[in-house]
């Protein structure tokens, strides 16, 4: 039990890290990495319903006992909600597809855009909320992998962490610095023969590139950054929804 978990605390981490670089499309290479890592991370999330179909069969079966309590009931809502809105991500991406899937839709589809961002935005915040959920078990499992029963800390467990954060971020850096988005891929094609126009018949000194900034609607595309940005913004959402449940957790032991 303790080593499926672990794997499953690892997948968790792993699916957590790869959607925030999917949040900014111009991380590392930008399109051909946003969708091709999306249909992955699709599938991983078929592997984490897989590795708890145990709980998810045993939750339906009791969704109508008495005995089920309100947090199983709202956490298994929560997870339908996120599985819907984690197909209607992978659906709208597959739809306005330019690199896996370049012929199925022909243009700019503005309106699937749109919706393909609100379910990613919405993704966010109920990955959030299912975080703060499972703080305790989470907290509790990295305890198991870096305590033994006696409580004296795995210093081989600690040092194989270190050497994989450290790695982690130096190849973040590498991927950062020498792996540049493609630009191109993001401008419709009445920009991209405007720009070609441009280069080919420049504008005045004052007109140029650099004078009137565009703000980037993403932000920074240094993959640090992102997850930086997104693990900030997980943070406002999981602390009051933890402390909510943990205040509601503690008026049900005072009433039984």
């Amino acid at each position: 039990m303790l080593k499926k978990n672990i794997v499953k605390i690892i997948l968790d981490v792993a699916m957590a890290l790869t959607f925030v670089l999917l949040m900014n499309p111009r991380v590392f290479n930008g399109l051909p990495f946003h969708e091709v890592t999306g249909l992955v991370i699709g599938v991983a999330v078929l592997v984490h319903v897989a590795l708890n179909y145990k709980w998810v069969v045993h939750t339906v079966k009791k969704m109508f006992d008495r005995s089920l309590s309100g947090k199983t009931r709202f956490s298994f809502l929560l997870n339908v909600l996120l599985l819907l809105s984690m197909t209607g991500i992978i659906v709208t991406g597959i739809l306005i597809s330019k690199v896996v899937f370049p012929h199925l839709l022909s243009g700019e589809n503005h309106a699937l855009r749109e919706i393909h961002d609100v379910f990613a935005n919405l993704t966010l915040v109920l990955v959030g909320v299912h975080i703060a959920l499972h703080w305790q078990w989470i907290m509790g499992m990295f305890r198991k992998m870096f305590k033994t029963k006696e409580g004296s800390w795995r210093k081989g467990a600690l040092v194989a962490s270190a050497l994989v954060l450290a790695l982690f971020f130096a190849s973040m850096q590498w991927l950062a610095v020498n792996v540049k988005p493609n630009e191109e891929a993001f401008k419709p094609k009445f920009e991209q023969k405007v720009a070609q126009a441009s280069k080919a018949f420049p504008p005045p000194e004052k007109f140029r590139e650099g004078e009137f900034t565009r703000k980037e609607r993403h932000g920074s595309s240094h993959p640090l950054l992102v997850i930086f940005g997104h693990f900030t913004f997980w943070a406002v959402v999981i602390v009051p929804v933890y402390y909510m449940e943990k205040r509601m957790r503690h008026k049900r032991r005072v009433r039984v």
